[in-house]
């Protein structure tokens, strides 16, 4: 494994990770309605990773920096404006450009991780997910902690430092999109998915599930400590706690990887993570809180932990287009996921023994119990050799 460039890539994911959970603690912070925020984050995320696999399929294309460098610039810059605004108008379009910057770089990043991982793809494109799952989970609280001391209308000075970094990659650095001398046309790349779209569809659809779950966490953790009574600093703690710990179940799973088949690892994840779910919901909502964070804790690792090797069985099946292969696995899934959030909020307080808004994330971990059931149709391929 060439680990130098795995941390290169994954220091950079991390950048923009960091700024791709701002919009779900400004909405706590700056009072919006929670289903017109609920709105914003679904549209939002849906056209702009919607785009992804044809960035992917453009990566693989182009090769070169500028996918990475022009995703870091326009996503640090359109998510550190929002800080200025309430207009629901105005953070519809600065949300949305931020998800069309992180589409320019997700699947030329995954490309870069997964061919530094040499014959150990698992290990590699575990650790480019945990350091930026560690960005997305410290979001919130960089947000929320920045804009507390220096107030709301700084938060655009939260863009320099990715500003400097995308411009020293630019100048300085040799990493590049990895791929065959050869390049896929358009023709080959309808011939590829459609001979091997069964196990694809099939790795599609448990990202679908899985992020539709994880998505609505993220987005309603803050909202849902705020309405059992907890102070600014603990609700803006427990979407970082759940998305921390799933940055740790990720990077264990790719060590797994060799020990346990990867379809095993995603079909007893997406299952086991049930109880310590609704342990959190038992213990968030009696006000103990340290008991909550450990089972929020508990469960995030747990139902994220097939995330990255979800991925990476993707690459297998396809070895020639791993950029659009992400495209599809990551944005075009995570669009598909964006109803997570809506249907969360317009489900809230459907559970009378849980009101709010923990009765849409109870309603919505019936779809990591469905990803499991379809991780059993996994040919036995996709395990790879690890």
């Amino acid at each position: 494994m060439d680990t130098g460039k795995v941390i290169l890539i994954g220091s950079m994911h991390f950048l923009l990770d960091a700024y791709m959970g701002f919009f779900a603690i400004y909405l706590v912070i700056a009072r919006l309605d929670p289903k017109a925020a609920a709105l914003i984050a679904t549209a939002t995320s849906f056209v702009g990773n919607l785009i992804q696999p044809f960035m992917g399929y453009a990566a693989d294309r182009m090769r070169g920096k500028l996918p990475v460098f022009i995703g870091l610039c326009i996503t640090a810059l359109s998510m550190s404006l929002i800080g200025l605004t309430t207009e629901y108008g105005l953070l519809f379009m600065l949300v949305l450009i931020a998800h069309v910057g992180s589409s320019f770089f997700h699947p030329a990043g995954a490309n870069i991780a997964s061919a530094a991982g040499i014959l150990n793809r698992d290990r590699s494109f575990a650790i480019f997910s945990f350091i930026g799952t560690i960005g997305f989970s410290l979001s919130q609280p960089i947000f929320s902690g920045f804009t507390s001391r220096f107030g709301a209308k700084s938060s655009p000075y939260l863009a320099i430092p990715t500003l400097m970094t995308a411009i020293v990659y630019l100048a300085f650095s040799r990493m590049e999109i990895h791929g065959p001398e050869r390049r896929a046309r358009p023709g080959e790349l309808k011939a590829i998915l459609l001979k091997r779209g069964f196990p694809i569809l099939l790795l599609f659809l448990i990202m679908v599930f899985r992020s539709a779950f994880v998505l609505s966490m993220a987005t309603f953790l803050a909202k849902s400590y705020e309405g059992w009574g907890y102070s600014r600093a603990a609700y803006s703690t427990a979407a970082p706690v759940f998305l921390i710990a799933g940055a740790f179940g990720i990077l264990l799973c790719g060590h797994l990887t060799r020990l346990i088949r990867p379809r095993i690892i995603l079909a007893v994840t997406q299952t086991l993570f049930l109880p310590f779910f609704i342990l959190f919901l038992v213990h968030g909502q009696a006000g103990s809180l340290i008991h909550s964070f450990l089972f929020l804790g508990l469960s995030g690792a747990i139902v994220s932990a097939g995330h990255g090797a979800n991925i990476v069985m993707g690459h297998r099946v396809a070895p020639e287009m791993t950029s659009t292969i992400s495209g599809i696995l990551m944005g075009f899934a995570w669009a598909a996921s964006s109803f997570g959030p809506t249907l969360c909020a317009f489900t809230a307080g459907a559970f009378r023994p849980f009101p709010g808004i923990a009765s849409g994330l109870l309603l919505l971990t019936l779809f990591p119990v469905a990803a499991s059931i379809l991780s059993l149709l996994l040919p036995p391929h996709v395990d790879g050799s690890g």
